[in-house]
C-alpha cells in the first residue's frame, strides 16, 4: 500500500455581489468568469454543460451530485462545452455505469474548463434568485488562482455577460421578434409546454435565458407555450418552411430536438 495522499487543489468562486466560496478544483486550471445561472435538472449534466444556452455561464446544478454515471460521446447536444465554469456541490470522481467513457472531472479538464465542487449551492441557487427578484444579474468567477477576497469579487464584477442566444432565438429575433430576458431564465428538465395546435402538454427540458414576442410581426405563428410564465416555446412560419421550438422533450423527440431545428430555407 502506498503512504502518499493525493493533494487536493483549492478554487474558488466569488460574485459580483460579493460572496465569495472556497472549494475544490476539479476541472482546468485557471479563471473564468460569466452571468451566474443554475439548472435544476436531476440528470443530463452533460447535455447542459454542452448546450448552446449555457455559452459564457458559471453554470451551478443544484442537484447534489453529479458525473455520477460519468461522460460518454452520444450525451452531448452540441460537440464541447459550452459554459464556462461549472460548479456543484460534489462531482463524482469515480462513475459507474456502462455507458461511461470517462469522469466528468476528466472531462472538464480536457475541455479546459474550471471547475469547482464543495461548495454551498444551495446558498448560491438563493444568491442568483434574491437578486434576480431585484433586476439584478450576477456575475461570477471561478479560479483556481489565489486572490484576496477584494481581487476575486472586482474580478467577478468584471466578468463578461454572454447573450447566450439558442438557435430559436436566433431565429426569432432575424424575424423580428423582441427578445426579453428572463429573470432566472428557464433551465429545468421538467418544464410543462403546450401545443396551441393539438391542445397536448409536454414534459421539456430546456436551458435558455430569453422570451421572445412577436407582435407586429407578420406569418409567425406561435405553436407551444410554456405553462409557467405564459411565454413562446415555439414557433412556425409556414410560408418560409420554418419550424423553432426552445425545448427537448423525450415525446417529441423527432420534431423536437435538444437544439432546436429549421425547417426549409
Amino acid at each position: 500500500m502506498s503512504d502518499k495522499t493525493q493533494t487536493v487543489k483549492k478554487a474558488w468562486i466569488a460574485t459580483s455581489e460579493g460572496l465569495v466560496l472556497e472549494g475544490r478544483a476539479c476541472g482546468a486550471e485557471g479563471t473564468a468568469g460569466g452571468e451566474l445561472t443554475f439548472n435544476t435538472s436531476m440528470s443530463g449534466y452533460q447535455e447542459i454543460m454542452t448546450h448552446p444556452g449555457a455559452a459564457g455561464q458559471v453554470l451551478v446544478f443544484t442537484m447534489p451530485e453529479i458525473g455520477i454515471y460519468g461522460i460518454n460521446k452520444n450525451d452531448v447536444t452540441t460537440p464541447g462545452i459550452k459554459a464556462s465554469a461549472v460548479v456543484a456541490r460534489i462531482i463524482c470522481d469515480v462513475p459507474s455505469n456502462w455507458t461511461s467513457e470517462g469522469s466528468l472531472p476528466d472531462y472538464l479538464a480536457d475541455n479546459g474548463v474550471v471547475a469547482i465542487d464543495q461548495v454551498d449551492t444551495r446558498m448560491l441557487t438563493k444568491h442568483v434568485r434574491d437578486h434576480a427578484f431585484k433586476g439584478q444579474t450576477v456575475t461570477a468567477i471561478v479560479t483556481t488562482e489565489a486572490m484576496d477576497k477584494d481581487a476575486l469579487i472586482a474580478a467577478a464584477k468584471a466578468a463578461v455577460i454572454d447573450e447566450a442566444l439558442i438557435e430559436a432565438e436566433e431565429i426569432a429575433k432575424d424575424l423580428g421578434a423582441t427578445l426579453t430576458k428572463i429573470p432566472l431564465g428557464n433551465r429545468a428538465s421538467n418544464i410543462p409546454v403546450k401545443d396551441v395546435r393539438t391542445g397536448k402538454h409536454y414534459i421539456t427540458a430546456q436551458h435558455h435565458g430569453y422570451s421572445v414576442d412577436f407582435d407586429g410581426v407578420d406569418g409567425v405563428e406561435v405553436t407551444h407555450l410554456n405553462m409557467n410564465d405564459g411565454t413562446v416555446e415555439g414557433f412556425a412560419v409556414p410560408a418560409k418552411g420554418i419550424e423553432a421550438t426552445m425545448f427537448a422533450s423525450l415525446e417529441l423527440r423527432d420534431l423536437n430536438p435538444a437544439v432546436p431545428q429549421k425547417k426549409g430555407e
